[in-house]
């Protein structure tokens, strides 16, 4: 799946830039007479997520449209891992693809429109949650940004780079199987 859904992307556009991030549930905080922080527990968070990404990502380029911008249109690629930890809490890996062009990084923490702000507010809103209501749900990893370029001599291997840490997603041992839930799964949206 992570190689076919790079050779989509990379195939449709020349230059593509790839982020990693990890998203994390919130603990449930027990203050005495009332909790805190009680998210969502419908199941589809990850779909909830990513259609929520969709109208985020639409509703920046008619932004921009209006602003009289240049807007990059092209396709998005989501890919994601559900994963446990050793005390049984559930998380994400996902890896964000976009069209070089239309977002090239993911801008500041406190700007309202910015890439980082919109994967942010999807996975909480996912999770019925206002960011005030739990910060650090939401992670970006160290050298969580890939640039993949089709013209460039080196595109082979950053490539390999970027399927290499797409790979280490899929291991088996942070898994549960049989519960009726996918594990594995992608998105596309087309802008």
């Amino acid at each position: 799946m992570n190689n076919q859904s790079l050779n989509l992307i990379t195939n449709r556009h020349q230059r593509v830039v790839a982020f990693r991030v990890d998203t994390h549930f919130p603990g449930i905080v027990d203050n005495g007479d009332n909790i805190c922080c009680f998210h969502s527990l419908k199941p589809g968070e990850i779909s909830r997520m990513c259609k929520s990404m969709e109208a985020k990502l639409i509703a920046d380029i008619q932004r921009k449209e209006r602003e009289g911008k240049r807007v990059h249109r092209g396709t998005v690629i989501i890919i994601w891992a559900r994963e446990f930890s050793l005390s049984g809490k559930c998380h994400y890996h996902l890896c964000l693809l976009f069209n070089k062009d239309a977002y090239y990084h993911l801008g500041d923490y406190e700007q309202e429109n910015t890439l980082r702000a919109m994967i942010t507010g999807s996975w909480y809103s996912a999770m019925g949650l206002h960011l005030d209501d739990y910060r650090g749900l939401v992670h970006f990893p160290e050298n969580c940004r890939y640039v993949l370029n089709s013209n460039h001599p080196d595109f082979q291997c950053h490539y390999q780079e970027l399927l290499n840490r797409l790979d280490y997603l899929a291991k088996i041992e942070t898994k549960i199987f049989g519960e009726g839930y996918r594990n594995f799964g992608s998105y596309q949206i087309d802008l």
